[in-house]
């Protein structure tokens, strides 16, 4: 007998599906009303808004009719499974049509948008509502980590298809072979949610773990090949074409979003078969972590489709690779400690893995720093978008980082933990940041006949190297005299750095006026960074060896 269940709409996870509904359908339908687009990328969006507002509907009814009690299949699996994959849908069609189908003047459009954004929250929220808490041992597969870690892996293969509408892999094997690779995954991870929503995992528990552990270590080494042959069957010796338009679809940028979804899945894949701990990302800094590691792709991604040209300005290239190392650099570590740490790995590694993060953090809250102040400094203008995009976003990584050095510097009873923790800690990470903004800013020309600025370089390097060392020495526990050591390093260092801040400006200014014509790239510019950084690093060695003198003669101070 069909009775209604008024609370599957009044119920607050009724009401997130009521206004996910309501909120597809009007996407949808201005964008309908706009006329058809012969695009992958258009199709795909009104896919997604459509088969949300379907389904949801769907839902809606069945459970107020209580009808889905008659379905012979998990219930919960379907709802969580079907909420994760409208919320990751979504989440790409809110990014992809204002970026591809809109503009300023375009009024309809942007509502669609708008409201395609609250669908996201929508489902997010319905997300978190439904997905298995701690403890919670009778929770069903799609509703667990492994569960939504496969539904990701569906919907990212999802976007890899309709990323290779224009790419040519008809007469190419190898491109060939990384499309069966997506293929056969996402045929494999689609099975096994077919099989959790119709119940037939329950019927066969030992069996479905060692299919399901075969299956992930046999998608690990199959995207580990399309890893490597995606990347250099398509991008050797091919950089983005200068006809390639700057808001639209293009096959190069297409292409880079196969490569970036591919690597992404075999991450996601990994995670999979090693297991995960999912409150690494759910606690305060794992969420930072992670918001930190976005950010930083973000702003690379930004910047190398803008490209820069060496030839136009020589002096600062060094600058623009500088920026692009940092954003690589910090996006790749933070990606490596949030999956070393999901699969617990972390308590395995051989170093300090306390002083390694701590380290890492004020590292990059530095370095994200540097790159926030130069890149706009020296390539943006008012009219460049993806470049004002991309400072903004090194400028929110870095609050991210920052936030980060805040949450893991101290303990929550104030207690500091390791040699990187403590005042000496940051002083040396600033020592060797600082000398890598040194050599940033050196070229050949300015040392290569000056025996005087010949001795600074070699300062820079011999205490940049043993900067290193004591880093190197905290984060593997080498056996060494340790406190001695460091003060003696910390005393000599400030020598050599006083030396350097004398000779350098005196060999290097000395009858060499900065011309009235010069402009923001001229390399003398770069001489007095050099002469600044050089003040800045004899300051902090200053402080640090008094700093360290007065610990090796005052043991009963705590550190």
């Amino acid at each position: 007998m069909v009775t209604l269940n008024c609370a599957a709409v009044a119920s607050p996870l009724g009401a997130v599906r009521t206004l996910a509904v309501v909120c597809t359908c009007i996407s949808f339908s201005l964008v309908a009303s706009l006329g058809h687009f012969a695009f992958s990328f258009w199709a795909w969006c009104m896919f997604s808004w459509c088969f949300c507002f379907s389904v949801s509907l769907l839902i809606l009814l069945l459970e107020l009719l209580t009808l889905n009690e008659w379905l012979p299949v998990s219930w919960g699996d379907f709802t969580a499974a079907f909420s994760l994959l409208a919320t990751l849908m979504l989440l790409a069609s809110s990014v992809i049509y204002p970026m591809f189908f809109s503009c300023l003047s375009c009024g309809r459009e942007i509502a669609a948008s708008v409201t395609s954004w609250l669908a996201f929250v929508s489902y997010a929220y319905e997300v978190g509502l439904t997905r298995a808490r701690p403890g919670d041992v009778a929770s069903e597969f799609l509703s667990t980590p492994p569960g939504l870690l496969k539904v990701l892996e569906a919907f990212v293969a999802c976007v890899v298809f309709i990323c290779l509408e224009k790419a040519g892999y008809a007469n190419r094997p190898a491109l060939q072979w990384c499309l069966v690779v997506y293929s056969v995954c996402f045929i494999f991870s689609l099975l096994i949610i077919l099989a959790a929503v119709c119940r037939v995992l329950t019927r066969f528990p030992s069996m479905f773990s060692k299919v399901l552990m075969f299956g992930n270590v046999l998608a690990v080494l199959m995207y580990l090949t399309v890893a490597i042959i995606w990347p250099i069957y398509n991008f050797s010796n091919n950089p983005r074409p200068a006809w390639c338009p700057r808001l639209a679809v293009c096959v190069w940028d297409a292409l880079v979003a196969v490569a970036v979804m591919t690597f992404f899945n075999l991450v996601t894949y990994s995670v999979d078969t090693v297991g995960v701990d999912v409150q690494s990302v759910t606690h305060p800094v794992g969420i930072v972590r992670l918001v930190a590691a976005i950010l930083g792709c973000l702003a690379f991604a930004l910047v190398a489709s803008v490209g820069h040209e060496p030839s136009s300005s020589s002096s600062s290239s060094s600058y623009w690779a500088w920026c692009m190392f940092i954003w690589c650099f910090c996006c790749f570590f933070t990606f490596l400690i949030l999956v070393l740490e999901l699969t617990t790995l972390s308590a395995r590694v051989p170093v300090s893995w306390e002083d390694f993060t701590t380290a890492f953090a004020m590292l990059a809250t530095l370095m994200c720093l540097a790159a926030s102040v130069i890149y706009p400094t020296f390539f943006t203008c008012s009219t460049c978008y993806r470049q004002i995009g991309a400072t903004v976003a090194s400028w929110f990584c870095l609050c991210a980082y920052a936030g980060e050095v805040a949450l893991t510097r101290l303990h929550p009873r104030g207690q500091t933990s390791g040699f990187l923790s403590t005042a000496r800690g940051p002083m040396k990470i600033l020592e060797t940041f600082i000398a890598c903004i040194i050599f940033t800013s050196l070229d050949t020309c300015h040392f290569s006949e000056s025996p005087g600025l010949q001795w600074c370089v070699v300062a820079y390097s011999v205490c940049f190297i043993f900067a290193l060392l004591v880093l190197l020495r905290v984060v593997l526990y080498l056996p060494v005299f340790f406190d001695k050591v460091v003060t003696v390093y910390n005393l000599v260092a400030a020598m050599a750095y006083l030396t350097a801040v004398v000779v350098w400006p005196l060999y290097s200014f000395q009858d060499n006026a900065r011309p009235g014509h010069c402009g923001n790239h001229y390399s003398r510019d770069k001489l007095m960074v050099v002469t600044f950084m050089s003040i800045c690093n004899f300051i902090v060695y200053t402080l640090d060896g008094v700093y360290s003198v007065w610990m090796v003669f005052c043991p009963r101070d705590p550190t």
